[in-house]
């Protein structure tokens, strides 16, 4: 490997083959048992990226050629000229035949000096408990700030489930629905409801904070819709048409039977009135018109909110693993 890896600019069809080689290598050892993401999927998310981040992508081969580690840096956006500033984030994967070879120390110590040159405050990570990678980023300056427990719901469940759960009033609340970008009327709430949320922990202190505005929103879902994917949401409005609540499904378009469930979230003046048990039981009875293909669904939810985790294992889901969010500090230059 050389000592400096460059960055791969224009990634080939058999660069994205060899990319997928090391991540589905990686997530078969390091969660047996859970379903690897299709070629499709991982292609996807490389090759469609918003103007938000940019991605900048390492690929090392051996000396055979072969792909033995990954690594792609999501970095906020700024004006030609001046320093990024936000957090930046970083996934490195090393193929498990080619770890504990100093592989990933060499490469994650080019992909912090890119993050340092572009300015970034902060540098985050997330690892799979239990695995290499924990101790990997543990031993290298990295501090645990989020440690999250991550379920699945089998979704042959839900009409049991759901059917359980009361119609419970919510005086003072209705629920709203949409797929894709949130409607015009609603966007003006909507980002009100982001920016009142409290920043993610591996995120705050920086410089740079990550602010939600109309154009970013939409942005998410026109970006899901590029990589062929779908964006359920369900959100609780109060009478007074403010966006109190929200959760959001990923519905993939690769042909996988796998959802993935993004935040549910609370505004925290609205809190304790059982509005993420309603939000989630809504989105559950929509999903099987949605996309009656899908088998399940998994989410990731920190060990702190003890709230949502009581939620979702009421309507039955489970626990598959757990990880661990890291963030460095990055010395400005």
């Amino acid at each position: 490997m050389p000592a400096n890896p460059s960055p791969l600019t224009d990634p080939t069809a058999e660069d994205l083959r060899a990319w997928y080689r090391v991540q589905s290598a990686a997530l078969a050892h390091d969660r047996p048992g859970e379903p690897v993401p299709s070629q499709a999927a991982v292609r996807a998310g490389l090759t469609a990226t918003g103007s938000r981040r940019r991605l900048v992508l390492w690929l090392l081969r051996g000396s055979g050629d072969d792909p033995v580690a990954t690594a792609a840096l999501r970095l906020p956006d700024a004006p030609d000229g001046e320093p990024a500033g936000g957090p930046a984030e970083i996934q490195l994967t090393v193929h498990p035949a080619h770890r504990r070879l100093g592989t990933g120390s060499r490469l994650l110590a080019t992909v912090t000096e890119a993050a340092t040159d572009a300015g970034c405050g902060s540098l985050a990570a997330e690892a799979v408990s239990g695995t290499p990678g924990e101790g990997f980023l543990a031993t290298r300056d990295f501090l645990p700030v989020t440690r999250l427990t991550w379920q699945r719901l089998a979704l042959d469940e839900i009409p049991g489930q759901v059917g359980k759960l009361p119609e419970v009033p919510h005086p003072g609340y209705r629920l709203t629905a949409w797929e894709g970008a949130v409607p015009d009327a609603l966007t003006d709430a909507f980002v009100s409801a982001l920016r009142a949320l409290p920043a993610p922990p591996e995120a705050t202190g920086t410089l740079g904070e990550p602010r939600w505005d109309p154009a970013g929103v939409h942005e998410t879902a026109e970006l899901a819709a590029r990589r062929g994917d779908r964006l359920l949401t369900v959100a609780a409005l109060h009478d007074d048409g403010e966006v109190v609540g929200y959760t959001t499904v990923l519905l993939p378009g690769d042909g996988a039977r796998r959802a993935h469930q993004y935040d549910t979230a609370v505004v925290p003046a609205h809190r304790g009135h059982g509005l993420g048990l309603w939000m989630t039981s809504e989105m559950l009875r929509r999903l099987p018109a949605a996309q009656p293909d899908l088998a399940e669904i998994h989410t990731g939810v920190p060990d702190d909110n003890r709230q949502l985790l009581a939620v979702n294992t009421a309507l039955g889901y489970r626990p598959l693993h757990r990880s661990v969010r890291y963030r460095l500090r990055l010395r400005r230059r």
